[in-house]
């Protein structure tokens, strides 16, 4: 009896030692997974990666012309006390040397706790960005309003931009859907966060979006809808939290010191990019018209100024989530709820001369080409390209609202914007596009550096 005691308790040990360690045994279970990523995004410091898997572990990058592997950190949210209970992130993020615009082949490998080993690496193809002031051609593609639940787990869209091989995607806002209602929120800030970080998971894991995190450099600002609900403003109870949240998913070197937000200003080659936060410093849409009324804050547009006049590259881009220029319709838009604050701004562009600026947006769910021109004749015309929406509801009526800068537009479909520039040409050149879902090109607008006359508009 003492003998068959034994043997159970025998047994029972060696069950329980295969659960924790089944490579141990000869019956490994199912290799680890990548659930998203990686991404690789550009900051100040260098080229981040960023990793989603499916438990916890070790993720190292191997770089066949590097020395030796990159180990990738985890960023556990569970660590903090107002972080509780977020255990199943399992985010690593890494910085990469580069050299400026030279790609480079990149293996991902990840082994879990169990010593189980992904069942094939992941290849991908780094192009970091090129040296600024290197002129070049370069390929900058846009979009906004990608909503987690539409059109189910199929969002074509990413699969042709990846298609477009863009040096760099621009996620402009509205980039998940948060609840539209602010009494739809939790009450606590722990709460808060992981509503923030599961909506931000169901898109980032979409399969559809793989190829194109994997194949080249993101960036992202927020609109409303990632920022926190419809509409909201720099009253918001929670923008740390989206701010942590947002860093947390799009790594990066966010804001000021002294005035927190989601802006900052990056590089590739001759161009020199502007992202903008129209939510942190925002006041009230509805408050009265006023020269002091804001979308972005006095000292984010003394920033943006600054960057401007600094600036020496043949083409600058400002990019927000709300429009800047169109301002005939009743929605959202610098122009619309702020447009003492936008008069000025566009005044000062002209009266000093800044030349080579592109305005870029989204919000709207339709696409449109307007071009503004200085009423008294002293500076450039002003372009500005809105593709709206990657994957959501159409406005198709926006295209009704009259507007007399308007170049062309776009309501059938979801959009995505590309940019190519052709700054080794004389003179140099952009060519502003809208593609649509299936790839296929709408418009199109080339528009040559200093010398903002259209040569073309055209349809093919």
């Amino acid at each position: 009896m003492n003998r068959l005691k034994r043997a159970r308790q025998t047994f029972a040990m060696l069950v329980f030692a295969a659960i924790l360690w089944p490579s141990a045994f000869g019956f490994a279970g199912e290799p680890p997974r990548i659930i998203a990523g990686p991404m690789f995004t550009g900051t100040p410091r260098g080229v981040v990666v960023w990793v989603q898997t499916d438990s916890d572990g070790h993720l190292s990058l191997i770089r066949p012309s590097g020395p030796s592997p990159i180990l990738l950190e985890g960023i556990h949210p569970k660590d903090s006390p107002t972080h509780a209970g977020q255990k199943d992130r399992h985010i690593f993020t890494g910085l990469i040397p580069t050299s400026p615009g030279q790609t480079q082949q990149v293996e991902l490998n990840f082994t879990n706790e169990a010593g189980l080993r992904l069942a094939e690496p992941i290849q991908c193809r780094l192009k970091p960005p090129a040296e600024p002031g290197r002129a070049g051609r370069y390929k900058i593609a846009f979009g906004s309003c990608s909503h987690q639940e539409k059109f189910a787990e199929k969002q074509p869209i990413w699969s042709a931009i990846a298609d477009e091989q863009p040096d760099c995607f621009l996620f402009i806002g509205d980039n998940m859907y948060l609840p539209s209602d602010p009494a739809a929120y939790p009450k606590t800030r722990d709460e808060v966060f992981k509503l923030y970080c599961d909506t931000y998971d169901r898109e980032r894991r979409l399969p559809d979006m793989q190829r194109l995190l994997r194949s080249t450099v993101s960036y992202a600002i927020w609109d409303d809808h990632d920022y926190g609900p419809n509409n909201a403003d720099r009253h918001w109870t929670w923008k740390d939290v989206a701010l942590e949240a947002l860093q947390t998913y799009f790594p990066n070197d966010y804001g000021l010191p002294d005035a927190p937000g989601c802006y900052y200003q990056f590089s590739w080659g001759d161009i020199d990019v502007f992202m903008l936060d129209d939510r942190t410093h925002r006041d009230p849409n509805l408050d009265p018209e006023s020269a002091s009324k804001t979308m972005f804050g006095e000292k984010q547009l003394a920033w943006l100024k600054g960057g401007l006049s600094a600036s020496s590259a043949t083409f600058k881009l400002v990019v927000n989530g709300n429009q800047m220029i169109s301002d005939t319709h009743p929605h959202e838009s610098w122009g619309v709820q702020f447009r003492p604050e936008r008069d000025a701004f566009l005044r000062w562009l002209w009266d000093e001369r800044i030349q080579g600026v592109i305005f870029l947006a989204g919000d709207r769910h339709f696409a449109e080409l307007v071009r503004r021109k200085d009423p008294k004749g002293k500076g450039d015309d002003l372009w500005e390209l809105t593709s709206s929406p990657l994957a959501n509801d159409t406005f198709k009526q926006g295209d009704k609202i009259p507007n007399g800068d308007r170049v062309r537009s776009y309501t059938t479909g979801p959009n995505f914007g590309l940019l190519r520039f052709d700054t080794t040409a004389t003179p140099p050149t952009v060519e502003l596009v809208l593609k649509r879902q299936d790839g296929k090109t709408e418009f199109k607008q080339k528009i040559e550096a200093r010398d903002t006359a259209p040569l073309l508009i055209r349809k093919p």
